[in-house]
């Protein structure tokens, strides 16, 4: 899920590399897959134990062979300054890929919950859009595996065929009444956000 937004941001952070396929994991199918994304649930990146929150999270909406997705990410706490990303992929398969046009991308940028002036978030915005800069025109697919034990996700990444294990991600799924809390992505020691 959220793609592009997501591989930019796990390489800016370093994020460690999910694990390969063990034991109790199976590959999810198209039908699979199409299932999930039809069960309503919240994508949660990043779970925490200690205090149940997530990196990021991310909704889905199944419209035929497309995806609308819209996701949540906490950039820092002081300001509380946070992006809604909304952005259409496509199922390919048993795999979720996109071809990445930063232009394609709807992003709000919020302040304490609300929409950011355009003075500030513009620069907010062409700094992601140069980050981001060497995707554009790259094909990136995403397929899953669930694990048995935990009920997981765990997607695989590839950029133009290609496998991109740094990119890959685990996702907790969630239902939608769950309280959940968005850790600030860029300070690792900040006090969660309910959302």
């Amino acid at each position: 899920m959220r793609l592009w937004t997501l591989l930019t941001l796990a390489a800016a952070l370093a994020l460690p590399l999910a694990s390969p396929a063990r034991a109790g994991e199976k590959p999810l199918t198209r039908d699979g897959l199409l299932a999930v994304l039809k069960s309503d649930q919240v994508w949660c990146s990043g779970w925490r134990d200690n205090d149940q929150s997530c990196e990021d999270i991310a909704f889905s909406e199944l419209q035929g062979d497309k995806v609308r997705q819209i996701s949540r990410y906490r950039m820092s706490a002081e300001p509380n300054l946070e992006m809604v990303v909304r952005e259409t992929v496509n199922v390919e398969g048993n795999a979720l890929c996109s071809t990445f046009r930063f232009n394609d991308l709807d992003i709000l940028v919020l302040v304490d919950d609300q929409p950011a002036p355009v003075e500030q978030a513009a620069p907010i915005l062409a700094i992601l859009a140069q980050s981001m800069a060497h995707l554009e025109g790259k094909k990136s697919c995403e397929a899953y595996r669930r694990d048995d034990a935990t009920g997981e996700l765990k997607a695989s990444v590839t950029l133009d065929g290609e496998a991109a294990p740094e990119f890959d991600s685990t996702y907790r799924l969630l239902k939608p009444d769950t309280r959940i809390l968005l850790r600030p992505i860029f300070e690792d020691e900040e006090e969660p956000t309910a959302v």
